[in-house]
């Protein structure tokens, strides 16, 4: 009876790691967003594999008031990596081989997961790959957590069909249910989030907000106008705390701009600071600047933070997240 019982149990286990069609049933991915664990010899961690590393993985993100770094770095050495370390979010492990090869696989642990290999026959070898890949490396880790964030957003988000912006202009956002509407002007819309830490409200707030403008001239002179485009809406729709006070760009730092897509549209990606006009308000912001041929106009779409006692790298993370959930009718 007793080897029944054993047996019974067994099967029982093994039917469990699987779904009704055979396949492997993962555990749930360990971690935070940003959070990366990087597999490497302590020898190679210190030496040049792990100083070219380091500029790529620890390298600052662009447009934050105080220096943070694109991930926060868990480091193990392979003998160490086992059990339920494997279910990490991010694993970037780095090893010896033959050949010279970056190889990205998806869910190999845990679901979901990015485990990325780097491999080369020496140390020289490595570290030019990791030199020559730093772009993909970064974008590979950050792309698959916008993604899943974006997922966990959605599951309670403001009805798209209650906000007379997304209505008259055609565009929407998924906008979590977290976010209280501050603004809905039919084209201006203007949504925020007090911070919470540890748990207690902080003088703090994630904001997203969005509008259209004509486009009369070609896209590409846009990105010359930005900075005023930013600051004309803000002095118009987002007053500060003092009578006369109103959010710009911050006069002494001037945004970084990249070209992009979004929602298969073309772009500008816009990073830098806001400050507040009369006030000593500042923070971080991220804007997208559309280009909707098809409407002959601009969807502008921005997300910025005021947080005075809080790192602010992953607040802006989600409020891209957002902003990259962006659909133009």
């Amino acid at each position: 009876m007793k080897k029944f019982i054993l047996f019974i149990t067994i099967i029982a286990s093994i039917t469990a790691c699987n779904d009704k069609n055979g396949k492997v049933l993962l555990p749930t991915a360990i971690g935070r967003y940003n959070e990366m664990m990087v597999v490497i010899n302590q020898a190679d961690w210190e030496g040049k594999i792990g100083v070219e590393l380091k500029k790529v993985i620890a390298s600052n993100v662009l447009g934050l008031p105080q220096p943070e770094t694109q991930f926060t770095i868990t480091h193990i050495p392979h003998q160490g990596f086992n059990g339920f370390l494997k279910h990490n979010r991010n694993i970037l492990s780095v090893e010896q081989a033959p050949e010279s090869e970056l190889v990205i696989e998806k869910d190999k642990y845990a679901r979901p997961q990015v485990y990325m290999h780097i491999k080369g026959p020496d140390k020289e070898a490595i570290a030019t790959l990791i030199k020559a890949n730093k772009d993909k490396i970064i974008t590979t880790f950050k792309e698959a957590d916008i993604a899943q964030m974006q997922k966990d957003l959605r599951k309670n988000i403001h009805d798209i069909k209650l906000v007379k912006t997304f209505k008259d202009q055609s565009f929407s956002i998924k906008i979590p249910m977290e976010f209280s509407q501050v603004d809905d002007t039919g084209n201006f819309i203007w949504y925020r989030k007090d911070i919470q830490v540890y748990n207690a409200t902080i003088n703090g707030s994630m904001n997203i907000v969005a509008y259209t403008l004509p486009l009369d001239v070609p896209f590409e002179q846009i990105k010359d106008s930005i900075t005023s485009i930013r600051d004309t809406m803000g002095t118009k729709h987002i007053p500060g705390a003092i009578d006369g006070s109103y959010l710009i760009t911050e006069a002494a730092y001037s945004p970084h701009i990249f070209t992009t897509h979004l929602d298969k549209k073309n772009a500008y990606k816009v990073k830098g600071k806001w400050e507040v006009y009369k006030d000593f308000m500042a923070g971080p912001f991220v804007s997208y600047f559309v280009e909707d041929s098809k409407h002959k106009r601009l969807v502008v779409v921005e997300g910025f933070t005021y947080a005075p006692v809080v790192k602010k790298r992953d607040l802006m993370f989600e409020l891209e997240a957002i902003i990259r959930t962006l659909h133009i009718e």
